[in-house]
């Protein structure tokens, strides 16, 4: 009798012990619009997952997630699962911050993912995250100024001279006062970000064959950084002045014509914009056409078998095929799924919405940035060098200072 009340009571508290639930902290990066449609994809796993309870935790942007992460990572402090920029992968791979999970993923997961997209997130033949969130860059106009200026919405710069020549009749004294206060584009100049498709399709590239150094005293880069600093002080289509938030408002009341943006732009544009958005490819440079393939990689950071399971779980549910139809529906990203990309659903809505056609297009001719551990380090020397040839016009000659960002990167990557 006593050992049937002993097993009993063993019995009763193993149960409540593995029915407790699992909670899973989730830290996620994609803010405003995108924002909302994760949280409300983690409402629903967590309704239909009883045993599981998936907690979000917003983390920021891009650089400032990362900043958070990395010292999350040092003090041994880093969530379940997260949100990786792929440009920033590198630094956690090679600091032993997370495994490999080729062994983990399940093989219709495997088939199923195009391989362009397993790429992004592979590492020396391992796979260290999930590509969720995918984008790619595409070319925003405005069809009313294309209008007003005579020009035919329907025919978008294809090449760089065209897009300099639309951008003339685009630019305007609207006031009277003898100063443009109307541009036609803006170039957002943050880096590698925005120079890397221009320099690709120059024939250049950010770094040397082995990746250990920076290599922006190459012809290409000189002439990519002269192509932009044109479009400002020579053709004067693009202000000089104008910080991204400035131009990202000015491109909201219509005083930007058209621009680089980044796909999950497209859902939020069309809502808020008071006139109409048109959406078509990068122009060509060369004759040749980049884009940036970026976005994030959903990161399993749980050590414990039965946390690393469940987290595991949640990762592949975000990624199933109805959330990556709703996630290009919603947003704007592009699906990593074959069965997403070749449903007759995701075909319908890029058929009844052709902005949306236009990153499906895209993954052409995009690519995504070089790896690099110390990414974030020279992502901010490049930006900074831009804005000094840019604001100091006159004052600086480019080649040297080309010369002086190279030799302060490479010096810190010794």
């Amino acid at each position: 009798m006593k050992r049937f009340i002993f097993s009993l009571l063993f019995l009763l508290v193993a149960t409540s012990l593995f029915a407790k639930k699992i909670e899973i902290r989730f830290w996620h990066i994609l803010g405003y619009h995108v924002k909302a449609v994760i949280e409300e994809m983690i409402d629903e796993y967590n309704h239909t997952h009883p045993n599981i309870y998936v907690k979000p935790d917003f983390q920021g942007f891009f650089e400032e997630a990362q900043v958070k992460m990395l010292t999350a990572a040092i003090t041994r402090q880093l969530p379940d699962v997260a949100q990786i920029p792929f440009e920033f992968l590198q630094s956690y791979v090679e600091n032993g911050f997370i495994e490999p999970i080729n062994n983990e993923l399940p093989e219709d997961l495997r088939r199923d993912v195009m391989e362009k997209m397993w790429k992004i997130v592979e590492r020396d033949g391992n796979i260290y995250g999930l590509p969720f969130c995918v984008f790619t860059d595409v070319f925003f106009y405005n069809e009313n100024a294309f209008m007003k200026a005579g020009l035919d919405p329907e025919v978008p710069p294809s090449t760089w001279d065209e897009m300099v020549e639309i951008g003339k009749k685009l630019s305007r004294d609207t006031d009277g006062d003898g100063v443009l206060d109307s541009y036609a584009m803006t170039f957002y100049l943050n880096g590698i970000y925005g120079l890397a498709p221009v320099l690709w399709a120059n024939g250049g590239s950010i770094f040397t064959k082995d990746r250990r150094k920076v290599n922006l005293t190459s012809k290409e880069m000189e002439k990519t950084i002269s192509m932009v600093y044109d479009l400002i002080f020579k053709h004067k289509i693009m202000p000089q002045k104008w910080t991204d938030w400035e131009s990202a408002q000015a491109f909201l009341m219509g005083k930007l014509a058209m621009g680089w943006f980044i796909s999950p732009g497209i859902s939020y544009s069309e809502e808020n914009l008071p006139w109409t958005l048109k959406v078509s490819h990068i122009p060509r440079f060369n004759g040749k056409r980049y884009a940036l393939l970026s976005g994030t990689a959903l990161v399993n950071f749980s050590i414990n078998r039965r946390k690393r399971r469940a987290t595991n779980d949640f990762m592949y549910w975000l990624i199933n095929k109805e959330n990556d139809i709703k996630l290009y529906e919603k947003i704007g990203f592009v699906p990593i799924r074959k069965s997403a990309l070749n449903s007759l659903e995701l075909k319908a809505f890029a058929k009844s919405n052709p902005n949306y056609r236009i990153p499906l297009e895209a993954l052409e001719y995009a690519r995504p940035l070089p790896n690099h551990p110390e990414f974030l380090k020279i992502n901010k020397e490049i930006s900074n060098m831009l804005q000094r040839i840019i604001l100091n016009e006159a004052d600086l000659d480019l080649r040297e200072e080309l010369a002086r960002t190279e030799q302060k990167i490479n010096e810190m990557l010794e």
